[in-house]
């Protein structure tokens, strides 16, 4: 106990000391490194062979910390190296300093590895439901150790959270142009009509807007930017449909679609996912209506590798979508 209190004393006067001389004081990470191996092997011929040294090349290096501490390291008694009581402190500064070195080489190598850090996501709700969640459950599977949080919001919401620098990355149908983030197309893929299964209908491969004329229709919500563009679809062929409900959602739409309620025209992603879940049949519009969906970053910092990876998973995944 006495010993150990000795110990913590010299350990603080050391320290105190080395504040006071650290201009003058010139040591050397080899020095450090060939004195921790013979305190922690025992011997200088031990801790030559853990440096990979000669032994005359390990007792230079402690000869020359010792001249530069101006204080002695070791009691040479016979052929053995006793530890000083400064060595012993010395030792407890030099311990907590590599394992600080060790967590930070084991976080650098977690991050390098993409076993460590965070992903803050931004979705709508056309790839927040059921598209992304799919890529980052494979993500995770792969980056073990990665938290993500993702929140599904509408497209408006998405562009002010990653515009406030606070999420990664987003992912929205919004026709913005903002200094505060990066915009990059996703892709582009035409929207579709959705029709209860057995709909009379069904028995046509493509729908042209006169096939909704009259017909129980589910809209979007007026606030909805996309329903001015089925709006437009129906006007220019100067038809009207029954419009029997409004949703801000397709997969809202497509629920009620599924219950019979009518027929409608959404966004392809919701679209082709409710018909792989056998809720609704799916058709192909004429003339087209195209559909974009975008990626957004923060533009007033850099983008993680996490993110570059999660990215690329996203490009890859679309992009088979539209050749699907």
């Amino acid at each position: 106990m006495a010993e150990s209190r000795s110990i913590c004393k010299i350990g603080n006067f050391m320290l105190h000391m080395f504040k006071y001389y650290e201009l003058d004081m010139k040591l050397s990470h080899r020095q450090i490194e060939a004195f921790r191996a013979i305190i922690e092997s025992g011997s200088v011929t031990a801790a030559a062979d853990l440096l990979f040294v000669t032994q005359p090349s390990v007792s230079r290096l402690l000869a020359d910390l010792e001249a530069e501490l101006g204080f002695s390291l070791f009691a040479r008694i016979g052929r053995s190296l006793t530890p000083t009581p400064e060595a012993n402190a010395l030792y407890e500064e030099v311990r907590r300093s590599y394992v600080g070195l060790q967590e930070v080489s084991r976080v650098a190598d977690d991050i390098r590895r993409y076993r460590s850090g965070s992903l803050k996501i931004a979705a709508m709700p056309a790839l927040g439901l059921s598209f992304l969640p799919s890529i980052v459950a494979q993500f995770l599977a792969e980056r073990t150790g990665i938290a993500v949080s993702l929140r599904v919001r509408s497209s408006h919401a998405v562009v002010q959270h990653v515009s406030s620098q606070q999420f990664d990355i987003g992912f929205s149908a919004l026709d913005v142009d903002l200094p505060a983030i990066r915009r990059e197309p996703l892709g582009t893929l035409p929207m579709l009509a959705v029709l209860p299964p057995n709909h009379v209908l069904c028995e046509k491969q493509v729908l042209e807007p006169r096939d909704f004329h009259g017909k129980p229709f589910i809209a979007l919500g007026s606030e909805i930017s996309t329903r001015s563009d089925t709006d437009h679809f129906f006007s220019l062929a100067k038809v009207r449909p029954l419009v029997v409900a409004e949703a801000q959602l397709s997969f809202s739409i497509c629920a009620m679609v599924a219950g019979g309620a009518g027929m409608s025209i959404v966004e392809p992603v919701t679209a082709r996912h409710c018909a792989e879940l056998g809720l609704v049949e799916v058709r192909p519009l004429s003339p087209e209506q195209p559909f974009t969906y975008d990626m957004l970053t923060p533009a007033l910092r850099p983008s993680s590798r996490l993110v570059g990876d999660l990215a690329a998973r996203v490009k890859e995944r679309f992009l088979a979508l539209g050749s699907g």
